[in-house]
């Protein structure tokens, strides 16, 4: 007998992004309809918020390594940002335990090069050299950055700090780690030979992750469904969480 979850149990897993937490997801668990709440587990990556264990060395292969210690089973697995980054590379290296891919603004390469649309690398060097300095200051800074183009930027980042800094701000290696991550990364052979069902979110105000990827991504795997909010950031289940909980049902639906 097979132990594989029927469609309507199958767990659905959230991953946060760089400097955040898994309390970042808070507001949209608390907006799901009960049955899909006790399927939601929110996972705190390492370093950040209550996880504090370390990896050596912090890269993807060993978060995705991490993540199949904390999945049992095959999931739908949701990735905002970094952590959209982490769910690629665990997709490609355990597919039988990914039912579905879901990417909150976020791509197979961050780093902008050549006609691939993405962070100016100065921004994140300028993050980098910051680091050491003031590493808070940085995370605030960032968590600002989350919300620039939306139309209620200052509510979102009210209630991203509210959020994040409930819980421990991540040491200046794991967050040096997450950058350099983000800085070289590039997953694009991975996701243009994804096997599992790959749903994609985007924020057409985003500053960190341009709309305008949409076109490489779909040249990539014409099989990906991207859908852009045009009046959201880089945190669509934030700024509009009804939006992303749309979103978040019909995926679940078709799987």
């Amino acid at each position: 007998m097979s132990n594989r979850p029927e469609s309507g149990q199958m767990p659905i897993i959230l991953l946060h992004g760089w400097g955040m937490n898994k309390q970042i997801w808070q507001g949209i668990r608390e907006s799901l309809p009960t049955e899909l709440q006790q399927r939601v587990t929110a996972l705190d990556l390492p370093g950040f918020g209550d996880n504090s264990q370390i990896l050596e060395p912090y890269d993807l292969t060993n978060l995705s390594n991490w993540l199949n210690e904390q999945v049992h089973s095959p999931s739908i697995v949701i990735g905002w940002s970094l952590g959209g980054l982490v769910a690629q590379r665990f997709a490609t290296d355990f597919p039988d335990k990914v039912q579905s891919l879901g990417l909150v603004a976020s791509t197979p390469k961050f780093l902008a090069e050549g006609d691939w649309p993405g962070i100016k690398p100065a921004v994140l060097s300028s993050f980098a050299s910051q680091l050491e300095q003031d590493h808070q200051g940085i995370v605030d800074k960032f968590m600002a950055i989350q919300a620039m183009g939306s139309v209620t930027a200052k509510q979102d980042i009210k209630q991203i700090k509210r959020w994040v800094l409930s819980k421990p701000t991540p040491n200046v290696e794991t967050l040096r780690s997450g950058l350099d991550i983000l800085m070289q990364s590039n997953l694009t052979d991975e996701f243009q030979n994804l096997t599992v069902k790959t749903h994609i979110l985007l924020g057409k105000l985003d500053s960190l992750v341009p709309n305008r990827v949409e076109p490489h991504m779909r040249k990539l795997n014409s099989k990906v469904d991207i859908r852009i909010e045009r009046k959201a950031s880089h945190a669509p289940f934030i700024s509009h969480p009804d939006y992303f909980i749309d979103w978040l049902l019909a995926l679940i639906e078709q799987d």
